[in-house]
C-alpha cells in the first residue's frame, strides 16, 4: 500500500504569500510616489533660502572689505599724525584752508 500526502493547506499559503509579496511590492511603489514630491518640496524651500544668504553674504563681505579699507586709511593716519608734525600742518593748510599769520594763500581751482 502506497501512502501519499495531501496537504490543501500548503497551497493557499503560497498563494496567500504571493498576493502578500505583490502587496508589499504595490505599498513600496506607493510609498517612494509619496516620498519623492516630498523630498522635494522639503528641500526646494531651504535652497532658495540658501541662495538668497548666499547673496546677502557676498553683499556684506564687500561691506566689510571697503570698511575695512577705510579703517586702514584711518589707522595710517592716526600713526602719521603721532609720529609726524609736518603731517599736521599739511593737513592744516590742504583740508582746513588754514595759514599761518603774514601768509597768504593762492588756491588756483580747475
Amino acid at each position: 500500500m502506497e501512502y501519499t500526502e495531501f496537504q490543501p493547506e500548503h497551497e493557499q499559503p503560497q498563494h496567500l504569500e504571493r498576493w502578500l509579496k505583490g502587496l508589499v511590492r504595490l505599498g513600496k511603489f506607493c510609498l517612494l510616489l509619496l516620498a519623492v514630491p516630498l523630498v522635494m518640496a522639503v528641500y526646494k524651500k531651504p535652497l532658495a533660502e540658501q541662495n538668497t544668504m548666499r547673496a546677502k553674504l557676498a553683499a556684506m563681505e564687500t561691506q566689510r572689505n571697503t570698511l575695512k579699507a577705510q579703517r586702514d586709511k584711518l589707522l595710517r593716519q592716526v600713526d602719521w599724525i603721532k609720529a609726524d608734525t609736518s603731517y599736521l600742518e599739511i593737513r592744516a593748510r590742504d583740508h582746513e584752508n588754514m595759514h599761518k599769520k603774514g601768509e597768504y594763500v593762492i588756491r588756483f581751482v580747475e
